[in-house]
């Protein structure tokens, strides 16, 4: 059966990596997609390489065009999500490199995945290769280098941390029309569609690495979600009190309006356990212990668990 296949570009000031990731999209194994692009006010030559590349390759590339300006990159992914249309939907940074075979194995995964019910939100998702601005791998796992276990895609434990990234997710239409729009409250879109797939859905993952990860100064598309970041904050000694309750609170929000979106698609257990986190928020001290540990509203390390549950 024909499917339609598309990737999702959000771009801002990405001349410098753009054209080394285009090239790695028309590079793959499998060539039967289409490109949505949405500028979010470029000041550099982002728009001329993209214009290039249209040229390039005639009816691949369309480029979305509205009045708004510097929404971000969450917003930017939003309104591309909104304008999507295929029956499978990529996501892609401006300054990464796709594995020649991404979009193959992750099309077979989701496939299988729905095991022919396309009425099924399904999500996917792999590890990634992280690499300097040079193009130099540093990393071979950024799975293992920040800790992350793919297994544990869990509604109680994504609801604290989120483990896929979105740059190498893979989601079908009936995802797409369950998560879009996004809300405001969504931390990320791939915390969002992750939840989303936890809570009434089906995800999987794929342990090969099909994206190479660029950490560079520029990267304007992750901002404070860089791998080095990410790392500084894993091995910090955790939180001020308000940071602490920053934490908390925007991830109750989260859960607020997830509930919202699929009340009439969970089970009475999982509205249960939903109502529950959202408590968190009320609580302190042993109550709120209690609730974490009751539901194993976990991190995904011990120490960082104990850590969290110590704080409250």
């Amino acid at each position: 059966m024909q499917v339609s296949v598309q990737i999702l570009l959000a771009t801002y000031n990405g001349a410098r990596f753009l054209r080394e990731q285009l090239d790695s999209l028309f590079n793959q194994t499998y060539q039967d997609f289409r490109i949505l692009i949405r500028d979010d006010g470029s000041t550099d030559d982002t728009l001329l390489i993209i214009e290039e590349y249209q040229r390039k390759f005639p009816g691949k590339i369309n480029i979305l065009e509205d009045n708004l300006k510097n929404l971000g990159a969450a917003q930017n992914f939003g309104v591309l999500l909104e304008n999507a249309r295929a029956d499978y939907i990529f996501f892609c940074d401006q300054d990464d490199v796709w594995v020649k075979h991404k979009i193959e194995l992750s099309l077979q995964k989701i496939q299988a995945l729905e095991n022919g019910n396309h009425e099924v939100p399904c999500f996917i998702f792999s590890d990634m290769k992280a690499m300097d601005e040079a193009g130099n791998i540093t990393d071979d796992s950024v799975w293992s280098k920040l800790l992350l276990h793919p297994e544990y895609c869990t509604l109680n434990r994504l609801l604290i941390q989120n483990i896929p990234h979105g740059c190498t997710m893979l989601i079908n239409k009936a995802m797409r029309n369950l998560a879009a729009p996004i809300p405001k409250e969504a931390i990320l879109h791939d915390h969002w569609m992750a939840l989303l797939a936890a809570a009434c859905g089906k995800s999987a993952y794929i342990e090969e690495p099909l994206l190479l990860l660029r950490n560079h100064t520029q990267n304007v598309t992750r901002k404070k979600n860089s791998l080095s970041d990410k790392l500084k904050r894993f091995h910090s000694n955790f939180w001020s009190k308000e940071q602490y309750e920053y934490f908390i609170q925007i991830r109750v929000n989260q859960a607020k309006a997830l509930k919202e979106r699929v009340k009439n698609h969970i089970t009475q257990e999982q509205f249960e356990l939903l109502n529950d986190f959202i408590l968190l928020e009320k609580t302190s001290g042993l109550q709120r212990k209690k609730l974490f540990l009751q539901h194993k509203f976990y991190r995904t390390t011990f120490w960082h668990t104990f850590k969290m549950i110590a704080r409250s």
